[in-house]
């Protein structure tokens, strides 16, 4: 694992959001029929400011756990892609892939404790099934991230970083491809045309919502489908590279 952090870095990371943690305890105490929030005063057990809470703990979920994934792993998947025959990137590819993803579940789940300890103080529960959801969506996205990462990676073989941004914009893309799946047969596209859409969708970065629900049956796709594609691309260079 040391290649993609030191065993120092994960200690100040957890110590820092333990740090975090224990101010946003501090910060948010119940005093009556209010709740004291870094100063300012809400009412407790508002409906609209539990909904509000809800939805903006969820974006942020949604959002840190993939990004931290992804920046937690992608120079040490760089490094294993990198290898001189074929066999070495494809154990890299598994091997490296999982490993990425370990490390960027410890570094993200201990990045989420403060957002569950506001949890547990505005809503009056740690773990509510929305974020939760939120949490579990932003795990997928950050393993279709690595994946696609590692396919531009052997694209892009000079540049990780590059290759990093360029899954970020895949991730976009799925997100406004969504609108085709959604409203397509309205837009004037044909029923194939949509179902076309919605497996290029599946298999790019996913462009869900938090609050959307989780499918397991589109697995295959989102994460068979970029797994082959990177299997492809190492086969090729080492035709490539064979042939030269």
């Amino acid at each position: 694992m040391d290649r993609f952090g030191s065993s120092r870095l994960r200690i100040v990371w957890a110590c820092v959001f333990l740090l975090l943690t224990g101010l946003v305890l501090a910060g948010i105490r119940s005093d009556g029929t209010n709740l004291q929030v870094f100063g300012g005063v809400l009412p407790k057990g508002d409906e609209t400011i539990n909904t509000y809470a809800t939805s903006n703990l969820g974006v942020l979920i949604y959002w840190i756990v993939p990004f931290v994934i992804l920046m937690g792993g992608f120079l040490g998947l760089a490094g294993a892609l990198g290898a001189s025959t074929f066999g070495g990137r494809i154990k890299g590819l598994f091997v490296a892939t999982g490993l990425a993803f370990l490390h960027g579940l410890f570094l993200s789940q201990v990045a989420l404790l403060p957002f569950w300890a506001a949890a547990w103080k505005l809503l009056g529960t740690p773990f509510p099934a929305a974020l939760l959801q939120a949490d579990l969506l932003g795990l997928l996205l950050g393993l279709q991230l690595l994946l696609w990462s590692a396919i531009l990676m052997r694209i892009i073989q000079s540049n990780a970083g590059l290759a990093v941004l360029l899954a970020f914009l895949l991730k976009e893309i799925g997100s406004r491809l969504v609108l085709v799946v959604d409203f397509g047969e309205q837009m004037g596209f044909s029923a194939a045309g949509v179902k076309a859409v919605g497996a290029i969708v599946h298999v790019l970065p996913s462009g869900q919502l938090p609050s959307d629900p989780f499918a397991p049956a589109a697995l295959p796709l989102s994460l068979g489908g970029p797994l082959l594609l990177a299997a492809l691309l190492c086969a090729l260079s080492a035709r490539k590279g064979k042939k030269t």
